[in-house]
């Protein structure tokens, strides 16, 4: 009887190896599961984070234009390891090199790329010389293309002679 006692007064605690080993599974597939959309997330909100920094230099430009009746010129830098997704703001009628803006606060890194066929120019009066609309596009070179072999992308269309900005995304970019 004292041996029944003793016996069952000593309770075992804890986990077995084989429950420690189904969580640290089912905690591996679900990582595996949300790993690719939590990294398509973070690089949409870094090319979000782009744009947003590239329409406020655009807007920055164009209020220098009316602040100094002088024209600005926006041109794109062509992405490298030093100036990743990158812009310079100058003087439209100067030579020399202007205020170089990163965009992205450095985070995009080089799969980033930023599509412009001319640099915009914004006269005194903050107007810029187009007929059609102006678009400049972030794409995101790393990731697959879609079905319709288009990559994630994000732009800032110049919509109007008055330099109206206006941010689209993916197929929106196109449209224009």
């Amino acid at each position: 009887m004292l041996y029944r006692q003793k016996h069952s007064s000593q309770a075992t605690s804890g986990f077995s190896m084989i429950e420690l080993l189904v969580v640290i599974v089912i905690i591996g597939v679900i990582a595996a599961i949300a790993a690719p959309s939590w990294l398509s997330f973070m690089d949409r909100q870094r090319m979000n984070a782009a744009r947003s920094d590239l329409m406020g230099a655009l807007k920055s430009a164009q209020d220098q234009a009316q602040a100094r009746q002088q024209s600005q010129e926006v041109t794109f830098l062509p992405v490298t390891a030093s100036t990743p997704l990158s812009i310079m703001v100058r003087n439209a009628s100067a030579s020399t090199s202007g205020l170089i803006t990163r965009l992205g606060e450095g985070e995009v890194g080089d799969k980033f790329n930023l599509v412009a066929s001319t640099p915009i120019v914004f006269d005194h009066d903050g107007r810029v010389d187009v007929t059609t609309p102006y678009v400049i596009k972030i794409i995101n070179t790393d990731a697959p293309p879609d079905a319709s072999g288009s990559r994630p992308q994000s732009c800032v269309i110049v919509t109007t002679l008055l330099g109206g900005l206006k941010p689209a995304n993916d197929d929106l970019c196109d449209s224009f």
